[in-house]
């Protein structure tokens, strides 16, 4: 995906956050589209497109909507460097490995955010921010889950590849073919 088109999913986040979602709250928690977006960019492409819109859409949020400038941004620039480290050990193309890159995400967000707050002087508690953690990290994996399904395209198969299994008719060229060489 170019950085144009990932541009215009974060700004289509960005305006479906604050409107359309609370909508569909559940005990107060929403999913956080654009830490969403940023896990599943982070993991799913080499290009640092998670990383560069989630620090530029992370300060916007906070210029918008936040307390502190900038906590939004360096959360999801550090939760895009988690990813694309996690994206080295695990398979991204898997659907299960978005599940633990969606919870592994969104804890490590949740942990750097409320640090960060801290150290500006938050009166928050850690307790206060766990509270609500369980939710939002289910909410959160649904919908990385989802985003993960939608934008990581077809996995293409090449004649080269071990586990490529073409069809009959290929197969037999392909026995033919080893036959003459022996």
């Amino acid at each position: 995906m170019r950085m144009r088109s990932a541009a215009i999913v974060f700004v289509v986040a960005f305006a479906i956050q604050p409107t359309l979602l609370r909508c569909a709250a559940i005990g107060g928690v929403t999913p956080n589209l654009l830490l969403c977006l940023v896990i599943v960019f982070a993991f799913l492409y080499d290009e640092p497109m998670g990383l560069a819109l989630g620090a530029a859409f992370g300060l916007l949020w906070d210029l918008a909507f936040g307390l502190y400038a900038g906590v939004s941004g360096i959360s999801f620039m550090a939760t895009a460097l988690a990813m694309t480290r996690l994206r080295k050990y695990l398979n991204h193309e898997l659907p299960l490995p978005a599940i633990v890159a969606g919870v592994v995400g969104s804890s490590l967000n949740s942990l750097v955010y409320w640090g960060i707050y801290k150290l500006a002087g938050a009166p928050h508690s850690l307790m206060y921010i766990l509270d609500a953690q369980p939710a939002l990290i289910a909410y959160n994996v649904v919908a990385v889950f989802a985003l993960h399904l939608a934008l990581r395209g077809g996995v293409i198969r090449h004649r080269k590849d071990q586990y490529y299994k073409g069809g009959f008719r290929e197969a037999n060229d392909l026995r033919l073919a080893a036959q003459k060489i022996r």
